[in-house]
């Protein structure tokens, strides 16, 4: 249960940080770019306890 909180804690400090660097870039073309890596990011750790499990 205690994998389960810490987890969840992560993925909710990394969408938060995203958020707040998300706010501070200014509009422009590379913002959809920027947006793409958080995406990826955010999916990393959603997916990590399972690259975990497999190993």
């Amino acid at each position: 249960m205690n994998e389960i909180t810490t987890w969840v804690r992560e993925v909710f400090i990394i969408i938060l940080s995203i958020t707040f660097l998300e706010i501070l870039l200014p509009e422009g073309s590379m913002k959809k770019y920027v947006k793409f890596i958080y995406s990826i990011v955010i999916m990393a750790v959603i997916l990590s306890p399972i690259l975990h499990t497999l190993e």
